[in-house]
């Protein structure tokens, strides 16, 4: 705490209720004093009186010293006199925090794309393919729908890192202002929210404009100005003036037939393609009935079908990427297998915590195993008999006789 020199007085009294604290004229309760006094014996007071200093006291007081020990810092003060400061200062802390977080993270992903490249290069000095665990680790010739996806997904998600890398180097390194995806340069960030800013400013310069030219509508405006409220109104109105002519000529053909029904398949428009669509699903299904019933089948699958309509096709793409996808977690199955036999630390490393941990829990899993394959095999042989002269056959009675001679042949 630092008083500047005329504005301090200062009274103490150990033991004194009525003790006070005045700065500044302002008379204030020091109770927590009189807590003290009980553990110190006296009060330091230093001061430099002499004009020719700053003209400063320096009063050296516990709980202050304490608050800076532990690291607390009060900013409500500086809050009040520059909110704005705190908030960019607020700002860098985290921008530093991100930076932290993306070294950390690049140096993941440099070291797994390193040691999969190693792992890579001995496998083909070995003549062998190299094992692996992800999906996207898979060679080009395996690879299957989820590598391609997990594959996107982790390119995509490096350069998002390197972008926001970039970005938090440069709040960290400026003056504590926010700096926007799009300010820091190329990425994935920064050409979404290129898109959105484009799209939100189109949209902002057609409602002006339609503000400006008095129209209420936003199709209203010419193609050029109608921005994009004015295309979608424009398209949902089209599809709306082509399913009202439709009916309407529809209508017409009805009433000239004399009031003969009318499909929408038979004139142009909308509600007869719509129709169309699905008449093709409905004869398709009617074609696969009629062939279960001739063929005596109970069920017959739209794809095993002679004739394959749209149910068909679509069931034979999904059973085409489930097989796919099977094949490629079958195979993947086998690699994860084959790592682990590669890698089990109680072969690789048999005195390490993982490996002591393996032996021991092996060993409990195969000891109860061990155990009843005993018991079986001495219940067996408790159980077997001598075989008889009259149960053997010929050849182990004639193995026996070669036996007996050869012993009487080495007595002599």
């Amino acid at each position: 705490m630092r008083i500047p020199e005329g504005y301090y007085q200062l009274w103490y009294a150990v033991g004194d209720s009525n003790e006070r604290f005045q700065v500044n004229n302002d008379v204030t309760s020091v109770s927590s004093r009189r807590r003290r006094a009980h553990q110190f014996s006296s009060v330091m007071l230093f001061g430099s009186f002499n004009s020719n200093e700053d003209n400063i006291i320096d009063v050296d007081v516990e709980e202050n010293d304490t608050k800076e020990a532990s690291g607390v810092v009060d900013l409500t003060a500086e809050a009040t006199s520059n909110p704005i400061g705190v908030v960019k200062t607020f700002v860098r802390q985290l921008a530093n925090l991100s930076l932290m977080d993306y070294k950390w993270r690049s140096s993941v992903f440099k070291s797994n794309k390193a040691d999969r490249h190693m792992e890579e290069s001995v496998a083909r000095m070995m003549g062998e393919s190299a094992t692996y665990v992800r999906p996207m680790d898979a060679s080009e010739d395996t690879i299957g729908p989820l590598g391609q996806a997990e594959r996107s997904a982790v390119s995509w998600l490096s350069d998002v890192i390197e972008e926001e890398g970039k970005r938090a180097k440069k709040m960290v390194e400026g003056d504590g202002s926010v700096v926007r995806p799009i300010e820091s340069g190329e990425g994935p960030l920064a050409k979404i929210e290129e898109k959105a800013v484009r799209f939100l400013k189109v949209i902002s310069d057609a409602e002006k404009e339609r503000m400006m030219s008095g129209n209420i509508r936003p199709m209203s405006m010419t193609p050029s100005k109608r921005g994009p409220l004015g295309e979608a109104e424009a398209s949902i109105v089209s599809a709306l003036e082509e399913i009202k002519a439709a009916e309407t000529f529809r209508l017409q053909q009805s009433m000239s037939r004399g009031g003969e029904f009318v499909r929408p398949i038979d004139v142009p428009g909308p509600l007869g393609e719509l129709e169309l669509a699905v008449g093709v699903i409905v004869k398709a299904e009617q074609k696969r009935y009629e062939e279960a019933f001739t063929s005596n089948k109970i069920l017959l699958r739209p794809k095993d079908a002679s004739f394959l309509g749209p149910l068909g096709e679509a069931e034979k793409e999904l059973v085409e990427a489930i097989e796919n996808l099977k094949n490629e977690e079958t195979l993947r199955l086998l690699n994860i297998k084959r790592t682990l036999e590669e890698n089990r630390p109680m072969e690789k490393e048999r005195n390490s915590l993982l490996g002591v941990s393996e032996a021991f829990t092996v060993g409990l899993l195969r000891a109860p195993i061990m155990f009843v394959n005993v018991i079986g095999r001495v219940q067996e042989l408790m159980t077997s008999e001598m075989i008889s002269n009259a149960e053997q056959g010929p050849s182990d009675q004639n193995t026996l006789l070669d036996s007996k001679s050869d012993d009487n042949g080495d007595g002599k």
